[in-house]
């Protein structure tokens, strides 16, 4: 098998420097979660804890307010569709009431008509008799039948006597027009109307009208009219009041014979006694009952500081015509008791639940808000660059997952800034973080600074370079910017016509991966027969550079190395692709501490078998077993090459070691890895574990994924 290998130019095993004495006390030691005394932490305390107090307490007091509004709400609709249900029927509860005094009435006149006395006092009617017989007549028979009036008509029509009145007063006057007289004179049959009396003294009466015959059979004949009234009062008002089981009143046209609508209270129940037409009525009903003759029902009014819902109906006179109203009205009151006994019994509940819950929400406040008020000041810490900060020791779930995040940032700021220092220990070493190379004529890729590529990119640099190629740093002219480009070695397409295809390919779902720890792939280009690739540039140091120049990275710094590499890797994993040449070279650790992985040169969509045509292409320090036989390639393999490389930040060398590349990849497919902590015992057993469950031969015993490796790097204790 012929194997195209790039191996990194480095100083030798023995010339590297000698490692530095494992620094002492923090620097291997994770944050110290001690308290951070702030400025105003008091304050903010307290004023967190009111607010969450008073949230509560809104909250509670709206809740209250609702259901009382509610139940209220509730009560009062249920009353009222109560009362409307009772008021209903009270339309015909009070003609029902009419009728049967009309009846009662028209029989008492029939029994009047009837009688021999009226017989004879009627047949005198046309002759002789003086106006006084008739008039002692109806006064008598007034005061035998009680407080109603009576009415005496001759044959005609004419008034004869009547007992409300002086003798011979309106003696004579023709009612022969009138319905109720008119009736019984030309039909023989008796007749009732209400009659409205505003001459004297405004009443309102009921008034029934019978024909007085003479003769009998065929020769029966109308000698005259007699009439008999039951007037409607207070009395009557009480009764109908009784019936409904609430008020009643009387209400009637008082204006003249074609003069506007004039409302009067005749009569009314003791609690409406007071009231006026105006409160009673409003202009619908009005309309409805004097206008239109109609019934009402459900209407509602206030008087005397209670509100009522009534019912009204018409009364008519013989001719159809409205003159007056009866009112009957239910107050609200009753209906409402019960509901309003159960809005008191709510209230009151609610308030002594009010009373228990205040102080329980004001403790459940001040409990909530200390640890976010010592998140928030630890934030505050971080913010003015304090690294030891308190966190929160509830046992809320919630607080728990919350604080162990925010220690877990707390720790990444940590590793953060110990990287950072170490970069700047190492530019103060050495500052030539680019090195200008030099280049061979005979070299077939043969290019120097200075020169012109692509009539694009102006080479200003050597990066480095190895059997995949030579790196240089130019410099955009058509984007004026600084790029990085590799120009890949003419020998890695000389035997592999698809080789091109397929980077092409590759290079086309790389360019996609967008990521801060992975730098940018822009584009594959080709002049003079050279193929290179574009690449975002990113000044900083290699991390074989770091590596070489101490031996190993200390704990925390070295933890950030990797767990941003997990994420960069995580990136190029999740766009399809495995990156096939993970080692130190390829990772670029910035001066404000981003790791960025590069290099896409041997990047492959997962599922590619590593080796063509017996080829297998990377470097052998960091092959996976899969790799080294040239099967296909999957996320997996890079986490492999994470194992190594982690091996080496934290150990100063790589698990296994061999003069020929053969022997090196026979160690990786057979030779079990060595506990790293053989080399450094100080080493914490987790990251040992986690470094050698990377290096497991069998690849379904490795990490399933890179944000799963990560995790398990976020779990290591230091």
């Amino acid at each position: 098998m012929t194997i195209a290998t790039e191996r990194p130019s480095r100083p030798a095993r023995d010339s590297r420097p000698s490692r530095p004495t494992p620094p002492r006390g923090s620097e291997l030691q994770g944050p110290t979660l001690s308290r951070v005394v702030g400025g105003g932490r008091g304050r903010r305390s307290w004023r967190l804890g009111t607010r969450l107090f008073a949230g509560n307490a809104l909250f509670l007091l709206l809740t209250l307010s609702l259901v009382v509004a509610f139940a209220s709400w509730d009560a009062n609709r249920r009353a009222e569709r109560r009362i409307r249900e009772v008021m209903a029927p009270v339309p015909k509860i009070l003609h029902v009431y009419v009728d049967a005094q009309s009846r009662a009435l028209v029989d008492n006149v029939r029994g009047l008509a009837d009688s021999v006395g009226t017989k004879a006092l009627l047949s005198l009617a046309g002759t002789d008799a003086a106006a006084a017989t008739f008039h002692d007549s109806a006064v008598d028979l007034a005061r035998r039948l009680g407080p109603g009036a009576v009415f005496l008509f001759d044959a005609q029509g004419a008034l004869l006597a009547r007992s409300d009145r002086e003798a011979g007063e309106e003696a004579g006057r023709d009612f022969s027009a009138v319905s109720w007289v008119a009736g019984p004179l030309y039909t023989g049959q008796p007749a009732s109307a209400f009659i409205l009396e505003i001459t004297r003294r405004r009443s309102l009466a009921l008034i029934a009208a019978a024909p007085v015959f003479s003769g009998q059979g065929d020769e029966a004949r109308v000698t005259g009219v007699i009439a008999i009234t039951a007037p409607l009062g207070e009395a009557q008002a009480r009764d109908i009041g009784g019936l409904v089981s609430g008020e009643a009143v009387l209400v009637a046209n008082v204006a003249r014979r074609g003069k506007p609508l004039d409302l009067g209270v005749l009569a009314a129940s003791p609690q409406l006694r007071r009231a006026t037409p105006d409160v009673l009525l409003d202009e619908p009903t009005r309309e409805a009952v004097f206008a239109r003759g109609k019934d009402v029902a459900g209407f509602d009014f206030t008087a005397g500081g209670e509100h009522f819902s009534g019912a009204a109906v018409a009364l008519t006179t013989g001719g159809g015509e409205p003159i007056a109203a009866l009112l009957a009205a239910r107050p609200k009151s009753p209906e409402l008791a019960a509901f309003r006994a159960l809005r008191g019994s709510v209230l009151a509940v609610g308030l002594l639940a009010l009373a228990f819950s205040l102080p329980l929400s004001f403790a459940f406040a001040r409990r909530t808000s200390r640890p976010i008020e010592q998140l928030a000041a630890g934030a505050e810490a971080l913010r003015q660059g304090h690294l030891d900060v308190e966190l929160p020791t509830a046992r809320d779930a919630e607080v728990k997952t919350l604080a162990r995040a925010f220690g877990a940032l707390v720790i990444e700021l940590e590793e953060k800034r110990a990287l950072e220092r170490l970069l700047a220990q190492t530019r103060r070493s050495d500052t030539a973080e680019i090195v200008v190379g030099e280049a061979s004529g005979a070299d077939p890729d043969f290019i120097i600074p200075g020169q012109l590529l692509a009539h694009r990119y102006h080479i200003k640099a050597v990066l480095g370079g190895g059997g995949m190629g030579r790196v240089f740093r130019a410099h955009d002219l058509d984007l004026d910017e600084e790029v990085a480009i590799k120009v890949l070695s003419a020998s890695v397409f000389a035997k592999r016509e698809s080789t091109l295809q397929l980077l092409r390919k590759e290079i086309k779902v790389a360019r996609a991966i967008t990521h801060p720890n992975v730098v940018r792939v822009h584009d594959l280009g080709e002049s003079g027969g050279l193929r290179f690739l574009t690449m975002e540039f990113v000044s900083g140091t290699t991390l074989r550079r770091l590596v070489d120049q101490r031996g190993h990275l200390e704990l925390m710094p070295g933890l950030q190395v990797a767990k941003q590499l997990c994420r960069g890797l995580a990136a190029v994993h999740a766009g399809g692709m495995v990156h096939g040449d993970v080692k130190p070279e390829n990772v670029m650790v910035l001066p404000n501490g981003i790791v960025k992985l590069m290099d896409f040169g041997l990047a492959r969509r997962a599922g590619l078998e590593s080796g063509q045509g017996g080829t297998v292409a990377g470097t052998p320090d960091y092959m996976s077993p899969e790799h080294a036989r040239g099967a296909e390639l999957d996320e997996r393999s890079d986490l492999y090459a994470v194992g190594v490389l982690m091996f080496e930040l934290f150990t100063g060398r790589t698990p296994f070691e061999a003069a020929e590349y053969s022997d090196l990849l026979r160690l990786h497919l057979y030779a079990p890895p060595p506990d790293p902590r053989t080399l450094r015992p100080e080493l914490p057993p987790t990251l040992a574990e986690v470094i050698l469950f990377c290096l497991q031969k069998n690849r379904l015993e490795r990490p399933g994924s890179a944000a799963e490796l990560e995790q398990a790097l976020m779990r290591v204790r230091m």
